[in-house]
């Protein structure tokens, strides 16, 4: 288990990383938008507005997160983004 309740050094190591956090965030240039812990899964649920997905790969990497738990991110589109795209599209039937 990697919950910084767990035991003593993943606490120590939790709240080192979130020191760290804000300044790999500017040197990506990630803007994050909500952050919220997915009860009781142990799921943190984070929207970013991003410059690039390669920005929140390697913001990923860089901060270890990715060593910390798994790390998933979806490009998101607004509705209003995903009409306009369908409007353009040849329809299949």
């Amino acid at each position: 288990m990697s919950c910084p309740s767990a035991n003593k050094t993943l606490r120590e190591i939790g709240l080192a990383l979130g020191k760290d956090i804000p300044a790999m965030l500017q040197k990506h240039k990630i803007n994050p938008q909500v952050i919220l812990h997915l009860d009781p899964g142990h799921k943190i649920l984070w929207v970013m507005d991003a410059p690039s997905a390669e920005a929140v790969r390697d913001f990923a990497y860089d901060s270890g997160l990715t060593r910390w738990n798994d790390f998933e991110f979806f490009m998101a589109s607004s509705l209003e983004e995903v009409t306009s795209w369908v409007d353009h599209l040849p329809t299949i039937w």
